[in-house]
């Protein structure tokens, strides 16, 4: 029957081999494998800006889109952290002078960032790509290289909150 649909339709079947033949046969011998591929080099990620141990800023993926930014510079003359975290909803505006002065001003405070470098930082602020930013601290990390962005100087500006007049 089997060649009678062949003839009808055209097709042509290949030759079956039978069971005996199948089980009897010897064991085809395993495919190679591909030799594995060598691992590119490593390269600095993506993620944070710096080629040395000093990380100015980066973003730290997590499963929602960046809503918060960790800003943190230290207690003059020791290496006790201080800061604020911030939520990019309430980040109005980020200005800028040359690529060495930020200003990121909220409803209530300005956060000054000084430094060098500093124009792919503006960038990943504008785009909500920065989950943290830090200041160098000599004592912390050694020299960046040349060229490398670096956060000099970070401070946090409220206006001051005087009694009205009565």
């Amino acid at each position: 029957m089997t060649d009678d649909i062949d003839a009808l339709f055209g097709g042509r079947t290949p030759p079956r081999t039978s069971f005996i033949d199948r089980v009897t046969r010897p064991a085809a011998p395993p495919p190679e494998m591909p030799a594995p591929m060598p691992m590119p080099a490593a390269e600095p990620s993506a993620l944070e800006a710096g080629s040395g141990a000093y990380k100015p800023y980066g973003f730290l993926p997590t499963n929602t889109v960046g809503e918060v930014c960790e800003v943190r510079s230290w207690v003059v003359g020791t290496d006790l952290p201080q800061g604020i975290v911030f939520q990019y909803r309430f980040l109005m505006q980020v200005g800028y002078i040359g690529d060495e002065t930020l200003k990121l001003n909220f409803p209530d405070s300005v956060v000054l960032i000084e430094g060098k470098h500093l124009t792919d930082l503006r960038q990943k602020l504008s785009r909500r790509m920065a989950s943290f930013i830090q200041q160098y601290h000599p004592k912390i990390w050694s020299a960046p290289p040349m060229g490398d962005p670096v956060v000099e100087r970070i401070e946090v500006l409220r206006p001051e909150i005087s009694k009205l007049p009565t």
